[in-house]
């Protein structure tokens, strides 16, 4: 007679630790500190908020993390570095070979110029460390965790505060450890094991996997076998409507779909006024003291400056330049004289557009009202050094430091003796002395000839404070020993 013995084939379920409940947040942070002066090593708490100083009493160590990210952003700004040197520095005859080009003399290594892509290297490589270093030291993603099944856990989303000691502790005894924790104040303690059963992936989901990873293949495929072929059918366009956006392009009028008018932004009604646009003080915002006559940029003065760059030169020599001279005779030579006279005596600019009349400019700058709009404490010292600082950014490149037009861009132009160079106007000449304080501030703002206007790049104040500057630059131009300290002069005249 035979025995049968039936085996079962589930392993037993292995105990993970055990978790004990406490009454308060208070509790909990005492109980850890027992726990870990107790020797207890592997200890985690629970709890539905954030609690300050359970880090300290749980004796957690220092998290990796930061040193991970450091390492990796070097590395990433290392590669950055290194990447650039190679496709911009270094050439040969193999395959992937850099690019050694000679640019207007800049250098094929040139730390500033790398910084831009090594900085974003630096944060993208730091940002990935950041956050799969994170989830590798969490031992994240986690579909399951035993200690979701505990009826009692469920409690530490809402007010429940938990301990856990877990059974790879050396110091873990499961009678001894719940007898311990019971001591130390713990309301329940509970065993956490490990599902037995359903560790193994099922096999249909192996299967839907691969039909998938098959599928997910096909369009690379499909568009690596394309690539190079030619078609007579258009291409297919699965976002019609992000493709072919109704918006203004440039260089092609605007389409209809939009407004009725083609055009592609809206026209202001007539007589509205932007919040904070409402212009009203003449003298501040335009330099004027009343419309007359005033325009930024009329069509008859525009007419009128580029009718002036079309006129020849006065000594220009006439006829062809191979031919010689024939010997005048010397009644017609007096005759050509007296013509030549007449001609000079005329009225410069004959036939030119006639220059539109001068608005009624303002003869002082408006102090008051710069007061008023720069608020708190005015200090006109500290204005005057503003509008050197304006002046030395946006004029002197032309103008010069000293405003006598001989600025960096004006020798190197006429350095080229290219002939197409109008030298900018010398600051202290008489007529731009005599010029309005308003005039300097409107073509500050709106430009003359060749020099454009700077109102979207430098503020009212602003343009205030370089006409007080080029004011201050006119007087010193002019300036005597009379004008300086004592003291001043004194120094002056010990310097050897």
């Amino acid at each position: 007679m035979s025995t049968t013995n039936h085996h079962d084939p589930s392993p037993e379920p292995r105990t993970l630790g055990l978790l004990a409940e406490y009454g308060s947040a208070a509790a909990l942070i005492k109980a850890a500190e027992q726990a870990t002066d107790a020797g207890y090593r592997k200890v985690e708490a629970f709890a539905p908020f954030a609690i300050i100083g359970i880090d300290e009493a749980l004796k957690a160590k220092k998290s990796i993390l930061p040193w991970i990210v450091l390492v990796i952003g070097m590395t990433g700004g290392t590669i950055g570095l290194c990447m650039q040197l190679y496709t911009n520095g270094i050439e040969g005859p193999w395959w992937l070979s850099g690019y050694d080009y000679t640019i207007s003399g800049k250098p094929s290594f040139s730390i500033p110029a790398f910084m831009p892509v090594t900085f974003e290297l630096i944060i993208l490589s730091s940002a990935f460390a950041a956050f799969f270093g994170m989830l590798i030291i969490n031992g994240l993603p986690k579909l399951s965790n035993p200690l979701f099944r505990s009826e009692r856990f469920r409690d530490a989303t809402t007010d429940g505060f938990f301990l856990m000691v877990e059974a790879e502790d050396p110091k873990y005894a499961q009678a001894e450890t719940e007898a311990y924790l019971k001591s130390i104040g713990a309301v329940g303690v509970e065993a956490i094991e490990e599902e037995a059963t359903g560790h193994g992936v099922p096999a249909p989901i192996f299967m839907v996997g691969a039909v998938a990873m098959s599928l997910a293949l096909i369009p690379p495929l499909w568009l690596w076998a394309t690539s190079s072929s030619t078609t007579t059918l258009p291409r297919v366009s699965f976002f019609h409507d992000m493709e072919a956006q109704a918006k203004y392009k440039p260089q092609q009028p605007a389409s209809r779909s939009l407004f009725a008018d083609g055009r592609a932004m809206r026209v202001a009604v007539p007589g509205t006024v932007a919040r904070g646009a409402l212009k009203s003080d003449l003298q501040y915002f335009y330099g004027v003291e009343s419309m007359e006559n005033y325009t930024a940029n009329s069509p008859g003065r525009v007419r009128a400056q580029l009718a002036s760059f079309a006129q020849p030169e006065a000594d220009a020599p006439a006829g062809d330049s191979g031919s010689e001279p024939a010997e005048a005779d010397p009644a017609e030579a007096d005759q050509d004289t007296d013509a030549d006279q007449d001609a000079a005596n005329a009225a410069p600019g004959a036939g030119l557009p006639p220059e539109p009349p001068e608005p009624d400019w303002t003869n002082e700058i408006p102090f008051a009202q710069i007061k008023k709009h720069i608020g708190g404490k005015f200090d006109l010292n500290s204005f005057i050094d503003r509008g050197q600082q304006r002046f030395e950014i946006h004029c002197a490149a032309c103008h010069g430091l000293a405003g006598s037009g001989d600025g960096l861009v004006s020798q190197r132009a006429m350095s080229l003796k290219q002939g197409t160079w109008l030298p900018p106007t010398d600051l202290h000449t008489q007529p731009v002395i005599e010029q309005p304080d308003g005039k300097i501030f409107h073509t500050i703002g709106n430009g003359i000839r060749k020099m454009p206007g700077y109102k979207e790049h430098i503020t009212v104040e602003d343009r205030w404070a370089i006409v007080l500057y080029v004011r201050a630059l006119q007087r010193a131009w002019e300036a005597s020993a009379d004008d300086l300290p004592p003291e001043e002069l004194e120094a002056l005249s010990n310097v050897n």
